[in-house]
């Protein structure tokens, strides 16, 4: 696929989706991208084919056009520090072309060493307040269990 196939393509799964000022904002951001890396030494074909879909990206760039638009050059959206966009709360994820995946909890990245040793030591305390839970009730749960278990062979087999 040519570099002006993919640019219509994309621009056509765009269009209606969002603003005009954020379509050709895609626009350009590809189509500087695409000669580019042309530039760099590969062909057309070869940038674009490693781009993928136009219409995958396309959804990808419509399912986060609800955010604001932070970042200055570059995509649309993306700020410099790996695709987050500012102000966010919650569970984000994005990809970038450059930068490939960003994964958050509002201004955490959780794809990056602190994040996941982050998610390591939640998961190991979440784990320790459970077995210490489990520890506190034991002593009253295995009296219970124990008298439900004698009165049910006790009075059980009168049926």
């Amino acid at each position: 696929m040519t570099r002006q196939e993919f640019l219509h393509e994309l621009q056509l799964a765009l269009q209606g989706e969002m603003s005009r000022e954020a379509v050709d904002g895609h626009m350009k951001y590809y189509n500087d991208y695409i000669m580019e890396e042309s530039r760099k030494g590969g062909s057309e074909e070869e940038v674009v084919g490693r781009l993928g879909s136009p219409r995958l990206i396309a959804k990808t760039l419509i399912d986060t056009s609800g955010q604001p638009s932070q970042g200055g050059g570059g995509q649309p959206g993306w700020e410099g520090d790996g695709g987050h966009v500012g102000n966010e709360r919650g569970f984000h994820a994005g990809y970038s072309p450059q930068d490939g995946w960003d994964v958050r909890f509002g201004k955490v990245k959780l794809n990056s060493w602190y994040g996941k040793l982050l998610l390591v030591v939640l998961a190991v305390l979440l784990l320790m307040v459970i077995a210490n839970v489990v520890a506190f009730l034991l002593p009253f749960l295995a009296p219970a269990v124990l008298v439900v278990l004698v009165c049910s062979i006790i009075f059980g087999s009168r049926r």
